[in-house]
């Protein structure tokens, strides 16, 4: 029965508008939808696969708490997200994971004492041989000289190291130490540090130039300019020295 008033209600608007199109009266944006909306109602009511009833208030409560559970998991999502875009900052003294690529720890310096030490091996000399012998305190080196001499300045004092420098047993040694460029610095009472001073005195041993006859012993000497004091005043003396990339640190007191 409702297939039939449908059908027939469909042939009934072929047929008028068919008929009297040419005096369709012209319609309006709002009645063109009114009139759209009761047509498709139409339809709907009196399909058999269309299930027309009013929904209760409890039906259309329960459809609206679903949807709600549905977006749920969403929304837990978003908020995780948030966290993590706008949690604190990591602690930038926290401990690093150990991935074995920290570095390593220094090497700790390795002192030596001067006892029987060669500084030619040390340093990388060949054919020479020199070990520490002494120091003193003055305030010119060499004093009295009428040639090159060093002076300390008004409230310092020279410390002078002295070394004995040793050729070979046999034959002589043309020595050249200028060219094995040694750099050294003392320490003193681990509280005074000076470098060594680079003087153009004749027995300077970071520039001595000269022939070392064969089994000859000869006096050189590390000059380095410190604070007024006296040899008693020294409790401790370290010496420092390099020479291409070859080092040693030595005490000498």
């Amino acid at each position: 029965m409702k297939k039939g008033k449908v059908i027939g209600l469909l042939a009934m608007s072929a047929a008028l508008l068919t008929g009297c199109v040419d005096h369709m009266p012209e319609l309006t944006a709002e009645q063109s939808d009114i009139i759209a909306e009761y047509a498709a109602g139409l339809l709907l009511k009196y399909s058999s696969n269309y299930s027309y009833k009013i929904v209760s208030e409890e039906e259309v409560a329960a459809a609206m708490a679903g949807r709600q559970e549905d977006s749920e998991p969403e929304t837990e999502k978003e908020t995780e997200t948030d966290e993590v875009q706008t949690g604190e900052e990591p602690d930038q003294n926290a401990p690093l994971p150990d991935d074995g690529t920290q570095p390593a720890e220094e090497e700790t310096e390795q002192v030596q004492f001067v006892a029987d030490l060669d500084f030619a091996a040390e340093l990388g000399i060949d054919d020479l041989i020199i070990r520490y012998q002494s120091f003193e305190i003055c305030s010119s080196y060499p004093e009295g000289n009428s040639g090159f001499s060093v002076d300390a300045a008004q409230g310092k004092k020279l410390l002078v190291m002295h070394f004995d420098m040793e050729g070979l047993p046999e034959e002589d040694v043309d020595c050249n130490l200028f060219d094995y460029d040694i750099k050294m610095r003392v320490n003193i009472n681990d509280t005074v540090s000076a470098n060594v001073l680079s003087t153009l005195i004749p027995n300077d041993l970071a520039s001595y130039i000269e022939v070392v006859p064969a089994g000859e012993r000869i006096d050189v000497v590390a000059v380095a300019q410190i604070d007024d004091m006296t040899e008693e005043e020294i409790q401790t003396l370290v010496l420092r020295a390099s020479s291409k990339g070859q080092s040693c640190t030595v005490m000498l007191k």
